[in-house]
């Protein structure tokens, strides 16, 4: 598996709270393959091919489950204090963890929260793309989307890129250097739709994946479903975090180099 090497702003590591890690440890290792390192009680790095993928780790009991996506900050306190100068809420100030770096989280002007993170390692890599790693990241925007995408293009430094702007569906991509890094899509529409970051993560054949799910104590909240992009599921695990997989060959090239214009370049830099 490559390591992909990080750029601040983008999206370089994922953690999931669990009520039962021992459960969580057990259906992920078997849905994405995965091997698990202890760093200490409470808290395992998820790996695949050698390849840290992403952190599990213990919550109390009555908590919610839930995955939160972590973004680059190598200057981390600096991000975080112009993230609340921008619009954000600080849900966690920037805290040391020894190996495993420094990390704050944010929520974000629509509601959702989202996690900054700065290796220990002063290079940082990360595993995408590929099944069992990320392979999408997408924002659901239940209020102030226009606050929400001037957050992330100036969090993060994305370009941001109007895919769709009807009544009916409004969606826009952040990237990074003509590489789409992120979806943010706006669903104030949706009737008791809370903002919030959703993850999809790769796996080889989504119809086995279903199998897998059930078998490991997991439930299948939307059945397998054909996108632009392949198969899709839905999945809870058996602590109840929401996720959804994505149907994703071992490795998939570069294909698509049309790219929409940047919402916030400056006018000059616009294509006619």
């Amino acid at each position: 598996m490559p390591a992909l090497v990080a750029e601040p702003g983008m999206p370089i590591w994922l953690d999931l709270a669990t009520t039962d890690l021992a459960a969580a440890r057990e259906f992920y290792g078997v849905l994405f393959d995965w091997e698990f390192e202890e760093e200490n009680e409470g808290y395992a790095v998820a790996k695949r091919s050698g390849m840290p993928v992403a952190g599990i780790g213990q919550i109390p009991d009555g908590a919610s489950s839930v995955w939160g996506m972590l973004l680059y900050a190598p200057q981390l306190e600096t991000v975080h204090n112009n993230a609340v100068k921008a619009g954000a809420t600080s849900a966690l100030d920037p805290r040391d963890l020894g190996k495993r770096g420094m990390m704050s989280v944010l929520v974000d002007p629509s509601g959702a929260t989202v996690g900054l993170k700065k290796p220990a390692d002063e290079q940082a890599f990360f595993a995408a793309g590929e099944p069992g790693t990320p392979v999408w990241h997408e924002l659901m925007v239940g209020k102030n989307w226009d606050s929400a995408l001037k957050f992330y293009h100036e969090l993060s430094g994305w370009d941001i890129k109007q895919m769709s702007d009807t009544e009916e569906f409004r969606y826009a991509t952040g990237e990074w250097e003509g590489n789409p890094l992120v979806g943010l899509w706006d669903t104030s529409k949706l009737e008791d739709q809370p903002s919030m970051w959703t993850l999809y993560m790769g796996v080889l054949d989504v119809d086995k994946a279903v199998t897998q799910v059930e078998t490991l104590g997991g439930t299948v909240v939307r059945s397998p479903w054909e996108s632009e992009f392949g198969r899709m599921l839905t999945i809870q695990d058996p602590a109840g975090a929401l996720l959804n997989l994505a149907e994703i060959p071992e490795y998939t090239p570069e294909m698509d180099e049309a790219h929409e214009p940047d919402l916030f370049a400056p006018e000059d830099s616009q294509p006619n």
